[in-house]
């Protein structure tokens, strides 16, 4: 009896073993086959979420971005063919690729459009890991494409860089991007963050070796991708605060009111502003050696290059309807628009006389005349291109800043400061 009792424990046992070994094997092949199918529906699902965000920012066939590939082939082979040659080293080509993305890309995460497109997809049930992925791409490659590629093409061709340096460049523009991102959703260790982007190229200043740059950008890219992974989605979709400095308001209507507050709403307006006279600060050392007569006239034209307060009308197109709907609204609006950018364009233009003297001297009476003509010329210039020739179909705020036309009223102006240096 014992003997047929061990035999039948026995017996059990190997048949629990046999169903414990089937039931294993059960597991593993659901999760092979359970794993990439999961893994393959997060990426069907962030292609989706790329496509919707890609289709706003380059049109439906992408038409925006091949005509950016065609514009930058044809610069390209433009710039080699007048055979235009600079000296850039290869740290200065690092350095302004990697800038130049990475404050696009900022600019192109903090305009307000993609903020509604994103509050549409919200309203729909989507998945935290694929939204993040799916509209970083989508702006990643909108920055890239571009903005990016053109600026490229003009390093390409004026530097003639090596292709590995060419390579490690756009590697660098890539890490920038994603860097940028990473810090706008981490905002809260946007110092650390922002310290450790700049490692890389730190190193390649002290070590020169472009192996460990290129080393040290492929290992931060993984880590900012991992961080990226963690982040949420509704830190992308930032809305202004609705808890603002009530203005206070005088009897009537004022023009110059609503610019002040527009000022204090677009606080990076009045950075671009800053920027401006430190530039002014800076120029009399460019132009030291030269002769003021004709030095000073092309200083005040190139001193009305102020992108941001042009484009008032062209970045609101609800106010652009208002003011051209509403009888009298040409000479209303137009004229106070007028003064106000000629006032900004004549106190940069008094920072740099001011600038003059204090490195130069021989600053007469005459010139602070031509500062103000000049001033004057330019907010006239700035307010006409705004009405006539506003600009249209932009998809965020950096199509406004580095759009073709902003180079317009500058380039006439330095026309006319030739003949205002004879006058002079």
């Amino acid at each position: 009896m014992t003997e047929n009792k061990i035999i039948e424990k026995k017996s059990i046992k190997k048949t629990a073993d046999k169903g414990l070994e089937v039931r294993r094997e059960i597991k593993m092949k659901h999760r092979v086959s359970k794993y990439p199918a999961r893994r393959m529906g997060r990426l069907l699902s962030a292609c989706r979420v790329y496509r919707i965000f890609s289709g706003k920012l380059f049109g439906r066939k992408r038409e925006r971005l091949v005509s950016s590939l065609l514009v930058s082939v044809a610069v390209y082979y433009g710039l080699h063919t007048a055979e235009i040659r600079v000296m850039v080293h290869p740290s200065v080509l690092f350095l302004t690729l990697s800038a130049f993305t990475g404050s696009i890309m900022w600019q192109a995460l903090m305009t307000e459009s993609t903020v509604e497109n994103m509050q549409n997809l919200f309203m729909l049930p989507f998945e935290r890991r694929e939204m993040v992925f799916g509209y970083v791409a989508a702006m990643g490659l909108y920055t890239l494409g571009t903005k990016t590629l053109p600026l490229f093409a003009v390093l390409a061709a004026a530097a003639e860089p090596g292709g590995v340096e060419s390579m490690t460049g756009l590697l660098g523009a890539v890490h920038a991007a994603l860097a940028a991102a990473c810090i706008f959703a981490l905002s809260g260790y946007a110092f650390l963050l922002g310290l450790f982007a700049c490692l890389p190229l730190a190193a390649f200043l002290f070590s020169r070796n472009m192996a460990v740059y290129a080393a040290l950008l492929l290992v931060e890219a993984g880590v900012l991708t991992e961080l990226l992974n963690r982040a949420d989605a509704y830190v992308f979709c930032r809305q202004k605060s609705l808890k603002r400095k009530a203005f206070k308001g005088g009897k009537g209507h004022s023009v110059w009111r609503y610019f002040g507050r527009y000022l204090m709403s677009h606080r990076n307006y009045l950075l671009n502003s800053a920027g401006l006279c430190g530039a002014a600060c800076l120029l009399p050392c460019i132009f030291r050696g030269m002769k003021a007569e004709m030095v000073l006239p092309l200083g005040f034209a190139m001193l009305t290059f102020h992108t941001p307060l042009c484009i008032l009308l062209s970045c609101d197109p609800f106010l652009e309807q208002a003011v051209r709907a509403l009888p009298g609204q040409k000479r209303a609006f137009c004229v106070p628009y007028a003064l106000f950018l000629s006032a900004v364009f004549l106190v940069t233009d008094i920072v740099f006389l001011c600038s003059w003297e204090m490195q130069n001297g021989s600053i007469r009476a005459v010139f602070f005349a031509a500062a103000f003509c000049f001033a004057l010329a330019g907010g006239a210039a700035s307010v006409l291109m705004e009405w006539y020739f506003p600009i249209r179909n932009w998809k965020t705020e950096s199509d406004l800043w580095h759009h073709p036309r902003k180079y317009v009223v500058p380039g006439i102006l330095l026309m006319l400061a030739g003949a205002a240096g004879n006058l002079l």
